[in-house]
């Protein structure tokens, strides 16, 4: 399911689109042992999963807009750049992605 809408602003109005679930089946493209903590958090965020390497992190405001987009290494994400509110944070490592809300205070 999405949202899609027009953001008016100047100088030109923007479409955007959101995201609200994703339906994902057993043996399809899913992170497994996927873990978000803590969530509500400020600061900095733990993204952890089953497998080593890198997590590729996009997070989005509820808009729709992305307001980070980086590659981990490890575990932690720096988001004191965020302002308090609920984000989408989609992480994607070996071809797989899982979405989840962030809680930002």
């Amino acid at each position: 399911m999405a949202i899609v809408g027009i953001g008016q602003g100047t100088p030109n109005d923007q479409l955007f689109g959101v995201e609200l679930t994703s339906s994902v089946g057993v043996g399809e493209n899913s992170l497994a042992n996927f873990s978000l903590y803590p969530n509500p958090a400020s600061g900095f965020v733990n993204i952890e999963t089953k497998n080593p390497g890198d997590k590729h992190v996009v997070v989005y405001d509820m808009l729709g807009k992305q307001v980070i987009k980086t590659v981990v290494g490890g575990s932690e994400l720096n988001i004191s750049a965020l302002k308090s509110g609920i984000y989408n944070l989609s992480v994607t490592q070996d071809n797989a992605t899982v979405t989840k809300k962030l809680i930002v205070q």
